[in-house]
């Protein structure tokens, strides 16, 4: 597999996060620490940020009220 530098935009499609989500996922440790490639510069191993998009947990489906709209909590007024 060819590991390639990606750079923060890739970085935040790839994880469908902002900027801002990007460094607080990195600060609590969720996501890779960049690697500094010049003065001004950093960017992330794509093998890394495929490894954490696979640790990623899976997200369960919510059961909805039999006739209910998408996003309704059974119960819930409209």
């Amino acid at each position: 597999m060819d590991v390639r530098m990606m750079k923060r935009n890739e970085v935040c499609a790839a994880l469908g996060t902002s900027s801002a989500g990007l460094h607080r996922g990195m600060a609590s440790g969720k996501f890779p620490k960049p690697y500094r490639t010049g003065e001004n510069s950093v960017r992330w191993k794509s093998n890394e940020i495929s490894e954490c998009i696979g640790a990623l947990p899976v997200a369960e489906p919510v059961q909805i009220a039999p006739g209910g709209r998408r996003g309704r909590k059974p119960g819930q007024a409209a």
